[in-house]
């Protein structure tokens, strides 16, 4: 019986082996490293999205704390890096609210737009529309609450939300 050599045969299949699992490992290194900045990257998303509407929750209290009839900005930072910038527009008054007779009140309609910016450029913008029942100070084409529908009556001070939506970043 003759002998073959195989000597150092095993030793080429080992190396191979070990080069092939090594690739795998640094592919798998380099797709955890991508989900972790996906995921780094929908945070700071969402920080600006909690931004931006932080800042149409401080035009909301700006706008039932005061009665601004004209253009305000407002600004502020939340904890760690996000900051929000809510611009308030008055859109004018509507004087056809269902309320108590002789009462005069209106709607003064207000939309704000608000920006929150965070971290790697992150940003968001939202818009609301609030309506801010005041005093119309004269006659007003109301309707009557009782007996017509049995709608709720509006009084001075109210404060309705209308609507809100994200829009798109310019």
């Amino acid at each position: 019986m003759r002998r073959r050599r195989h000597d150092g045969a095993a030793l080429v299949v080992g190396l191979l082996v070990l080069t092939l699992v090594m690739l795998l490992g640094l592919a798998g290194v380099g797709a955890a490293r991508i989900e972790l900045l996906l995921a780094q990257n929908e945070t700071f998303r969402e920080n600006a999205a909690t931004a931006a509407s932080a800042g149409i929750e401080m035009a909301i209290s700006e706008i039932s704390a005061t009665d601004p009839m004209s253009d305000t900005l407002v600004t502020g930072r939340l904890p760690g890096s996000a900051v929000y910038e809510a611009q308030v527009r008055f859109l004018g008054f509507e004087h056809a609210l269902p309320q108590a007779p002789a009462a005069h009140l209106a709607g003064a309609h207000f939309e704000i737009i608000s920006t929150g910016r965070s971290a790697r450029n992150a940003v968001d913008r939202q818009r609301a529309g609030v309506l801010r029942v005041v005093d119309a100070g004269g006659e007003t084409n109301a309707a009557d609450c009782e007996p017509v529908a049995p709608r709720r009556c509006h009084e001075r001070g109210d404060l309705e939300r209308l609507y809100w939506q994200r829009v798109p970043v310019e």
